[in-house]
């Protein structure tokens, strides 16, 4: 699992609202200090021995988001700002290793007895720390990927959330609660899922049940009419999401699924062709029930696969 960088204002206060614990890392490509410092920060994040594992690391890239650097006082580069429940509680300043482990460990002290929060999902050797009861689904070496996703370009059409929640949480990576959601117009629903990294993807893992099993839903959505999926299509690397005619044509997608519901034992293993999903910079995925009249539910969905480079990390390299 590799650290993320931000895309946007929109992405960085998701981070914030989605992880109590966090750490981020303003730099640039030309800062010499900042690239000298970036392996160990990344052997830090990925440390076998599971250190920070409730602790989320991300990194700013001073050239493409100024407003962030301005708003959290970044005057020089390399700093590292720690955030607790979205509350600034320290800042280091500089490429020093002793004060970047000191100022983590005084983090992650309160971390480790704090209930809570759960670790990251997998660390450097891709195990997987599985408050979602999938580790049987997830092969060795692999990991989940909803960590990098980029939610704020994510899209979703005729998807409404069940619990008057934003929709992007049925893919957020930090909670496996209240994010249900369901078509809402007729049977089917498309989410457009970009990455901040190019990634290979595994598997979609898909959580459903029938409505009737759901409590504290949104009231529009009648339960007695509602059913779980019963084919998936996924499209790779499209520019934007598409609309429902075109997702409907295509008749030969990337990756094509029928499912019945008597293949849900609460999540369904959508193993991809992997040759098609090496080089993943975003997927559009289309869901649609047996029941063109009934609404189609959907509680979480998870990627699973290998977290790549970061696609965009900014300007090259500058003259000091």
């Amino acid at each position: 699992m590799s650290i993320n960088f931000v895309k946007s204002k929109v992405d960085f206060d998701d981070y914030l609202s989605h992880n109590k614990y966090l750490v981020a890392n303003f730099t640039a490509q030309w800062c010499g200090p900042c690239q000298t410092i970036k392996p160990v920060v990344d052997q830090l994040y990925t440390d076998l021995n599971k250190r920070y594992q409730k602790i989320e690391i991300i990194r700013v890239d001073l050239d493409t988001q100024p407003d962030l650097a301005a708003k959290y006082e970044v005057t020089s580069i390399p700093t590292f700002v720690f955030f607790e429940s979205g509350k600034v509680v320290e800042t280091v300043k500089g490429a020093s290793f002793p004060n970047l482990v000191k100022a983590l460990d005084g983090l992650e002290a309160k971390a480790l007895v704090d209930d809570s929060v759960q670790g990251r999902n997998g660390n450097g050797a891709g195990e997987v720390i599985d408050f979602f009861g999938v580790s049987k689904l997830i092969p060795k070496g692999f990991e989940i990927l909803n960590g990098a996703i980029d939610f704020g370009q994510f899209e979703a059409l005729n998807v409404v959330s069940l619990h008057g929640v934003e929709i992007k949480n049925v893919f957020a990576a930090g909670s496996d609660k209240n994010s249900s959601v369901a078509s809402d117009a007729d049977s089917q629903g498309l989410f457009y899922v970009p990455l901040n990294n190019i990634c290979k993807v595994y598997s979609i893992l898909i959580k459903a049940r029938k409505g009737a099993e759901l409590t504290g839903v949104n009231d529009s959505i009648d339960l007695e009419e509602s059913q779980v999926p019963n084919l998936i299509k996924v499209w790779v690397n499209g520019h934007n999401i598409l609309s429902f005619d075109e997702a409907n044509d295509d008749k030969n997608p990337p990756h094509l699924e029928k499912i019945s519901e008597d293949d849900f034992n609460v999540w369904y293993e959508c193993k991809l062709k992997f040759v098609r999903f090496q080089k993943v910079q975003s997927l559009i995925i289309f869901f649609d029930g047996e029941d063109e009249d009934y609404h189609t539910l959907i509680e979480k969905i998870l990627l699973v696969g290998l977290n790549g480079d970061a696609k965009d990390q900014g300007t090259l390299a500058k003259d000091d």
